[in-house]
């Protein structure tokens, strides 16, 4: 792999130490082993009429005769000024601007430019590692490689914290900068879910049935009614519920509560019957027994072990 290598360091010639920075890591066996590693980062301004890419990356990491690059790792590159053009194997050229992301796949050619007249400015890292592989898999696809971000300033923050921790001397410091990736990428599946889209619209209503939920935890929410509330048919309501969730509406309602149960019991000091009556419980008994099938101990065993 590479030694620690600063674009600022070689290439004096570049844009100022404030735009421009990059460090390319060694391969470390405990980052491997956590499941994300960080492979790079860095930022550059690139000014109207600038050579790209700029001198100072390494060999592996420069376009070929023909334009193109196939890398054996993911990369997010963000552009946060300017404008440009992008096109892979999946994608043909397409313009890129400033807000967007490009999201670069392994074994996936590809090939990305800053507009003459404009320039930009970016910000890049580079990662891989198992829980990688699989969020990627899962979340995103080289079909549709240019994200819109929505929270732009909040992205370049967490940018900016990177590169931060990839100039510290600190124990585990690859695995600090291995999970910071996780939290780039919840930023740009957030951009993707724009208020017009099937799965924002489904989002906003089971966010504005959880918090129905929580506000009325004394009761059983009256679901059929909930979801005429929100404008849909109950049908509608609970697909969508269980498929942003994972539950179904009244078992989440019921984890929710049974959460809250170890409060009251542990903090607040209730009795088991005031806890099941305070949530809605229509027994003690079905309340410890929905207690013991969810945390695997009753009510009472719960409450003796946490209080030693």
């Amino acid at each position: 792999m590479f030694a620690f290598f600063d674009i600022e360091e070689l290439n004096p010639a570049m844009p100022p130490t404030a735009n421009s920075f990059s460090r390319y890591l060694p391969t470390d066996q405990q980052a491997k082993a956590w499941g994300w590693r960080l492979v790079h980062a860095g930022r550059q301004t690139v000014p109207p009429h600038s050579r790209y890419p700029s001198k100072g990356h390494p060999l592996d990491y420069l376009f070929d005769k023909d334009g193109r690059r196939t890398l054996d790792e993911f990369q997010i590159v963000f552009i946060s000024r300017g404008s440009g053009t992008f096109e892979s194997q999946k994608q043909a050229k397409t313009t890129v601007r400033a807000g967007e992301a490009i999201l670069l796949f392994p074994g996936e050619w590809h090939h990305y430019q800053p507009a003459t007249e404009t320039g930009w400015s970016e910000y890049w890292v580079g990662f891989r590692g198992r829980e990688a592989d699989r969020i990627m898999r899962s979340f995103f696809s080289a079909d549709t490689p240019i994200c819109t971000v929505g929270q732009s300033d909040a992205l370049i923050q967490h940018f900016d914290q990177i590169l931060y921790w990839l100039q510290m001397t600190v124990p585990a410091k690859e695995q600090i900068l291995a999970s910071h990736m996780p939290l780039a990428l919840a930023f740009l599946k957030s951009g993707a879910l724009t208020k017009d889209s099937p799965q924002s619209k489904d989002g906003e209503l089971v966010i504005q049935a959880k918090a129905t939920m929580l506000a009325n935890l004394e009761t059983n929410t009256d679901l059929e009614a909930l979801s005429q509330q929100l404008g849909v048919s109950y049908s509608r309501f609970r697909f969508a519920f269980k498929k942003q969730t994972g539950y179904a509406p009244r078992a989440f309602e019921n984890i929710i509560k049974l959460n809250c149960a170890r409060d009251l019991l542990l903090r607040e000091r209730y009795s088991v019957g005031e806890t099941a009556n305070a949530l809605g419980f229509s027994t003690v008994y079905y309340f410890s027994r929905a207690f013991k099938k969810h945390f695997g101990q009753s009510p009472q065993q719960w409450l003796r072990q946490h209080m030693d």
